[in-house]
Formats: structure tokens, sequence, C-alpha cells
């Protein structure tokens, strides 16, 4: 839901480079709100052919501009960490997507130059960094993905059709009238011949490239493809084609493969396919299992089945004797690595030597392994393993200025909820920072947080934005009621047709058990929710008076008018099915029919770009409870669409400055102030 200036002479090798601790500046444990303004992150981490090295993607913090950059380190740690890539102050971006060509002597990656992306290649013997023409007639190609053969022979990449001569001309004379739900210019597949430098279409105008992957042989790409505009808001439609790279015109249909097909992956003989589509069991779009069929078509083999395993990742590796297939799962509050056997034995969990593990690759022999490494009470660096289940070698230092211990972790804790239903969450004690909400009577402060989705979870990853909670003095409890992901197909089914329903219940019964087995004050509970978490903080206002304060991000409020304005609406029919067919239905799951109970003070975040919860959910309810005396308060943020303020709040570096830290800012005053309000002080 997601323009600078690259100037490639400053896109240097550069050997050695000041770690962020040397700029003058420690931090601690003890979060404050600028803190998380200089917070950094590490992604995409990428193995060399040879096993030897692995570059990574390292944002910088939102303080400084949030760009980010390639930075690179010997796989076994012996040579330190440093950054491969600059960017003059114009580009607002940086450089990101790392890919090494098959012989392991350069990198690509994309960045921009002027108003388009461009893959640029950076030779690791050293010299600058040059982009790769990639040109349609004499338009300039925008590239969004992009994966080089086996053989090192060409280049596949995703980019819009270029416009028109006419098209050209009418957004000059400002002819732009839009007409709703259709693209005249959709993402296509491109391949770019090393040899020839030459650019030829493999997909045509009249359908969206969504996913590919290239055969071992470098002869065909799987290529998955869909209708374009808005035609997927009807169902699902994605068609998955085996096209001849040499002859694009040469291409067959896969049969057998669902509609919902996400992403692909050959086998190492090219004879199989690997594939993530929508769950065999009727869950909601989104939730995906990972088929394996013949190249030639068929049946898919469901590998994930019954179990309460979720793939959580778009990457699928085949391991290189084509026994298995790897992807990132999440099963209760755990995000791992997990071998899917294509037949034969059970599925095994990799990565064993920490709590949840993201961003996975290996090179084409295997010869190690490299991943995020997530924990809740520690910084998430790059770490290099030999084998997906080895203890690894921690290669980044990102946040070398931050403190690598005392962090707040959780722990998993269980209640039941209505029907007898087991349902987890993850607890955080608030820490002992001076300058915390006072402990009154041996009890503290607690913020119950409801995760979006519905289909979401809350996993054992850190989170900055936690670890400031508890700084605030607070205990913090993350519920992951049913609806949620990693808990079994009928778990995350359990809240069809029925949103604030018994997920709201489960939520209630998070909080008792709270209140009876941690040192919890009934008087000052806060709630917070962002997407359906805010949604689920609209039921909560309608329907209890438990909470001294709630903050509510991006809501849905109003399930009529929402599902007519939001970006798309499948996900949302699968739930309750079309309003007007179902008004009953639509108004019982709409937080706004609960609004004539409301009584706690409410403060809203909302962006006022967003597309996946628009504005005027918020807006409505807050003349709903201004018209009904409520204490509500709603602050607005120009430019953030939905995902981007989301992140800011939670501290993940982003271009806007200060949005995320003023948004902390108006929840610390508000809970704060309510807090205090309801113990007389």
């Amino acid at each position: 839901m997601p323009k600078s200036v690259l100037c490639p002479s400053l896109l240097l090798l550069v050997i050695g480079i000041t770690p962020a601790a040397a700029q003058g500046t420690t931090y601690t444990t003890c979060v404050n709100n600028e803190q998380l303004r200089h917070y950094q992150t590490v992604s995409d981490p990428q193995l060399s052919p040879d096993g030897t090295r692995v570059v990574w993607v390292q944002q910088e913090s939102t303080a400084d501009g949030a760009a980010s950059h390639l930075w690179m380190a010997s796989s076994d740690g012996s040579a330190p960490a440093r950054q491969l890539t600059f960017s003059s102050g114009s580009d607002r971006s940086g450089e990101s997507s790392p890919q090494w060509v098959p012989d392991g002597s350069a990198i690509l990656f994309i960045a921009r130059r002027g108003d388009a992306r461009q893959i640029f290649r950076l030779p690791l013997a050293g010299g600058d960094a040059a982009p790769i023409k990639l040109q349609a007639g004499t338009d300039d190609l925008s590239p969004r993905s992009f994966e080089v053969s086996p053989n090192g022979q060409w280049l596949a990449f995703t980019a819009s059709q270029p416009q028109t001569p006419q098209q050209k001309k009418d957004q000059k004379d400002k002819r732009d009238a839009v007409i709703v739900g259709q693209d005249e210019n959709p993402s296509r597949v491109w391949v770019y011949s090393f040899a020839k430098r030459t650019v030829a279409a493999l997909t045509p105008s009249t359908t969206e490239a969504r996913a590919f992957a290239w055969n071992p042989d470098s002869s065909t790409l799987a290529v998955i493809t869909g209708g374009v505009g808005d035609a997927s808001d009807l169902g699902p439609d994605s068609t998955l084609e085996i096209r001849d790279v040499a002859d694009p015109n040469q291409f067959r249909v896969v049969d057998g493969v669902p509609r919902t097909a996400g992403a692909v992956a050959f086998s190492p003989d090219g004879r199989q396919l690997a594939i993530t589509a929508q769950s065999g069991y009727d869950d909601p779009p989104g939730v995906s299992d990972v088929y394996v069929l013949p190249t030639s078509g068929g049946t898919p083999a469901n590998l994930t089945g019954p179990s309460d395993v979720t793939a959580a990742g778009r990457s699928l590796v085949w391991a290189k004797d084509g026994t298995g297939v790897y992807v990132q799962t999440q099963q209760h509050t755990r995000d791992a690595l997990l071998k899917l056997p294509v037949k034969g034995s059970a599925p095994s969990w990799q990565a064993a030597a920490t709590s949840a593990v993201s961003g996975f690759h290996t090179n084409r022999e295997q010869t190690g392994w490299v991943f995020i490494a997530q924990a809740t009470a520690r910084l998430p660096p790059v770490v290099y393993a030999s084998t997906p289940g080895a203890t690894g070698t921690v290669l980044s230092r990102a946040n070398a200025d931050w403190p690598a211990n005392g962090w707040r972790g959780a722990t998993t804790v269980s209640w039941k909820g209505p029907d007898d239903l087991t349902i987890e969450g993850l607890y955080f004690a608030p820490s002992t920072c001076a300058g915390g909400a006072p402990v009154l009577d041996g009890k503290s402060p607690m913020i119950l947080m409801a995760h979006g989705g519905p289909t979401g979870a809350f996993t054992e990853t850190f989170s900055p934005f936690v670890q400031w909670l508890t700084t605030q003095g607070w205990a913090v409890l993350e519920v992951n009621p049913r609806g949620s992901t990693g808990y079994g197909h009928a778990f995350t089914a359990a809240d069809r047709n029925d949103l604030g329903g018994k997920d709201f219940e489960d939520e209630m019964a998070g909080l008792d058990w709270a209140l009876a087995h941690r040192p919890v004050d009934s008087r000052r509970l806060g709630m917070y929710g962002y997407s359906y978490g805010g949604e689920m903080a609209g039921f909560i206002e309608g329907k209890t008076d438990r909470f001294a304060a709630i903050v509510s991000g991006a809501p849905v409020i109003d399930q009529y008018s929402e599902y007519g304005t939001e970006d798309g609406s499948w996900y949302d029919r699968w739930f309750f099915g079309q309003p007007w067919q179902r008004a009953a239905d639509a108004w019982r799951q709409s937080p706004l029919s609960y609004a004539r109970n409301a009584k706690t003070p409410l403060l809203l975040l909302q962006g006022e770009s967003d597309t996946t919860d628009p504005m005027g959910q918020s807006l409505e309810e807050y003349r709903a409870l201004r018209q009904q005396g409520v204490p509500v308060r709603l602050v607005t943020f120009p430019r953030e669409n939905h995902g981007p303020l989301s992140g800011g709040i939670s501290g993940e570096p982003r271009s806007e400055p200060w949005h995320g830290f003023q948004a902390r800012s108006e929840i610390l005053d508000w809970f704060q102030k309510y807090f205090r309000k309801a113990v007389g002080q």
C-alpha cells in the first residue's frame, strides 16, 4: 500500500565505516520518545554465491532521513560490517533490493536517479555503481523488482507499461480525468539481455504481473499474472504461466494452480513448482498454504495441510536436493523457518536458536544461511549460520549505540475464552526506569494491545514501541484472540461474521487473566490498537467501561461506508458479505452501532491519505463521541497512508520526520492524563 536524485559517483565501495556509537550519543533501555526517532532496521540479507560474504539493507533512523543503504560483511564475521553505498542528500530513499550476480563479481540494487527508479551494478573489484539502461523504445522503465537468471545472461524485472505519446500529451495538458477501476499502464515482466543490452516485454499489457521465478536452466520464467485495475475486487484471478525467454510469444498456462497464487519457485530439476496460495480450508483471504505441483500442471499437493502453521513469508526456497521447501512460517507466537518435505517425513523447524526469524536467504549451493534473528528482548541483527538450525554469527551493527541487553522480554501466557477456547498472549512487565508511572498498592498500569487484521498475530519479535510503553512504568499485554493466524484453520476462521463478538470477549478474558495473575491496577487500564486493532478499540469503547483511556489508530467504524470507500473489499466480504445484502450483520459488526454506550476517553490517530481505512471512518467516530459528550480527540497526519503511519508510530524509520514522534506524544499524554484522573491525582 506502499524522489530522489542518485549520484553514482557517491556510490563507492568504502572500506570501514564509523559506527553510530562514535557520533557521541549513547542510548539506554529506558527508551524515550526521541530515542525512537533514532532506531535503525536491517532487512533483505543476501548470501554471496561462494558463501563468504553477506550484503543487506540497513535503513537509517527517522531522525537521519530514513534512507536505506547497502552494507556488507564476511559471513564468518572476520571482517567487520562496512557500508557499501551512499547517496546524495537529495536522494531521500537510498538503495534497496540487493542481489548478487551469479559469479559474485558484483551486486545489483535498485535506487532512484531523477524521477525514475533504476537497477545499478556495483562491481566489487572497485569503481562506481553504474545504472543498467532499461528502455522500451525511447522510454525509461522504472523497475519494481528484479531477478538475475541462474546463468547470469538475463535480467528479469517488473515495471509498468510506459505511457503512450497521447497519454503524455494529455498529462501535460492536464486532460487527466481518471476512470475508476482501470489501469492503462499495468505492471509487466520484462527481460534484459546482458549480451545484447536490449529489453523485451515477456507479458502482455492486458494483464498485471504479480510475481515471477526463473527456471534453473534459465530458459523460462514462471509468471503469476492477474487482471488489471480493480479486477481482483470481484474475486481471486491469478494465473500461472510458463513463458519462454527467447520467444515471449511461446507460453502455456499451468493447469491446477489456485486463482489465489501469490509466490512461485522452481524445483532444482525444473520439474516441479512450489507456490503459496489461499489455504485449502475456509479461511479468510490472505491466509496461505504452500503447495507443490508438476510444471506440466495437475492437482497441487498441500504441504502445510491441516496444521496450525501459517505461511508467513513470500519467499520459497527449495532444498538443493529437491526433497522439500523452506518457508517462513508462524506457529502461535513463534515466527521461524520451516522445511516442508515434498513427501514422507514430517515438517522440521529450522533456525531453532532464536525465537523468530524473518528475511531468510541462502545461495544456490546452500553452503550457508542468513536471516534476521528476532526476540522480544533483543535488537534484531543480521545473522549467518552454516545450517538453518545452527547457532549463528551476528554480522550487522545497526543501532550500535543502543544496549544489547536489558530489554523487557515477553512471557507467553494463556487463558480460556468463550467456548473454552485457549487464547494466548505476550505479557511484558513494566520497567523500573526512573520517571515511570508510580506503583500504587503494589500495582502498575497496563496497556492492552490488539493487533491488526483481524488475521494477524503478535509474535516474539523486538518492538521499540513496546519497550517505550514499558519504560513509562506500564505493563503490556498483547492478545492473539480468535481470528489470529498460527493457531489452526478453525481458530483463524472463528470470527467470521462475528467481528467484535467473541474476539472481543477473548480480549476481555485476557484482561481478567492479567488482573488475577499479575500486579495490574484495575483503575489504570489503557487500550491501544491500529487498523483492526483500532476497530477493536471501537468495540471496546462501546461495549465496556473498564478502561481509563483508549487509543484507536486508523479504525473501521462503519462497515457500510468503509466497504464502499476502501481500496479493496474482497477481504471484508469474506467476513460479513455485502452490507446491502446483509444489513443487520454489517451494522452489528460496526463499532459505530455501540457509540450510544460510549463513556471512555478516546484518542483517534489517522493518516489523511489512508486508502485501507479511509479518514472518514475516524471522522464518523469523532463526531459520534463528541455529540455523546465523551472526551474524544482526533489527530490527523497529512500525506500518511495506512502502513507508513503505523510503522512510524511503532518506531520504524520513516521519511516523515515528526509524525511518529507526535503520535507517541499524543498517546503518552492521553494515557498519563486519564491514569492520573482515575486515581484522583
